[in-house]
């Protein structure tokens, strides 16, 4: 291979090792990366929580499979909720369907409904239990086509919502981003890495 090879070499596998990827033994024909922007906008409700328990579920397996009992903060769309939350059909059900928690823990979840109870929302056959931590709240800040966020109900007094940054319980924000911002930001950041990779590759081909 030729050094004028090396650069190119380098950028493709560095795109390709970039991209998340389903668990290996999953197939999903013509799968997509998303962001996590894109999958927030294409679930049904997206909510922070914290999981204060492990229950049985109805797909068996337990404890691999379970029902999560959660303790839910705020609502980031899809509400009004019940600040107390059930979620069936959590952990490792499937190669393909795997979002997996831990008690104690703080999430950003992404849901769906399915008849009187709430499951994962995999819109993307990937776990939906982001990281409950600023970069992802100033994401959610951020983008745009979410409702106001609205506080969970519930009938303790001393509850608390933790529903953060400018759109807290009813506030707007202009400077939102679009669907493909973080694709976009993905793609900057791979270019500047490509060039610094570029940058000490050319002096060994001199």
């Amino acid at each position: 291979m030729g050094c004028h090879q090396i650069p190119l070499v380098m950028g493709v596998a560095l795109v390709l090792t970039s991209l998340p990827v389903p668990s290996l033994t999953c197939k999903v024909a013509d799968w997509q990366p998303m962001s996590f922007l894109e999958q927030v906008s294409a679930a049904e409700v997206a909510v922070h929580a914290r999981v204060v328990d492990k229950l049985p579920g109805s797909y068996g397996y337990f404890p691999s499979a379970y029902r999560g009992v959660l303790q839910v903060y705020c609502v980031f769309k899809g509400g009004p909720l019940s600040a107390n939350l059930t979620v069936d059909e959590m952990g490792q059900l499937t190669s393909c369907h795997h979002t997996k928690v831990d008690i104690g823990e703080d999430y950003i979840l992404l849901l769906k409904r399915s008849g009187d109870t709430f499951v994962p929302d995999e819109v993307n056959y990937l776990s939906v239990a982001f990281p409950a931590d600023q970069d992802h709240f100033n994401l959610l800040n951020r983008t745009c086509g979410l409702s106001n966020y609205t506080a969970p109900a519930s009938t303790d007094p001393a509850f608390q919502p933790r529903c953060p940054g400018d759109r807290a319980l009813g506030g707007t924000t202009t400077d939102c981003l679009g669907n493909s911002a973080g694709s976009e930001r993905g793609s900057l950041g791979l270019w500047a890495a490509f060039s610094v990779l570029f940058f000490f590759v050319k002096p060994l081909c001199a």
